[in-house]
């Protein structure tokens, strides 16, 4: 049994990406995390290394916004990886950095076959 310790946790937006993109990557269907090329426009998958490029924390009304860009698994039902990617993500950030009021987006950059 953990004993309470009083006081205030502080979460920096980096642990949160993180956080994020890890719970992101273990769920079905996700091939990875994807940032979009400015110039070409297109979308690449990134590394596990760089997973904070695929994802944007900021805050909004003093809740905790993450917009998760993703590239799926061709042939999956999109609303069902969304649903578990929301729910996955908002589990993970309220067990580990205990934050209650999360909003996750999901934008779905594209879609991929498994290697």
């Amino acid at each position: 049994m953990a004993n309470v310790v009083p006081g205030a946790l502080k979460v920096s937006n980096d642990c949160i990406a993180d956080l994020a993109g890890y719970a992101a990557l273990e769920c079905y269907g996700v091939v990875g995390m994807a940032v979009t090329d400015q110039q070409e426009g297109v979308a690449r998958i990134l590394p596990t290394y760089r997973l904070r490029r695929g994802i944007g924390v900021s805050s909004e009304d003093g809740r905790v916004v993450i917009d998760l860009h993703v590239v799926v698994e061709q042939g999956i039902n999109m609303s069902s990886v969304s649903d578990n990617l929301v729910s996955s993500v908002k589990f993970i950030l309220k067990k580990i950095a205990e934050l209650d009021d999360v909003e996750v987006r999901v934008h779905i950059e594209g879609m991929r076959t498994r290697a």
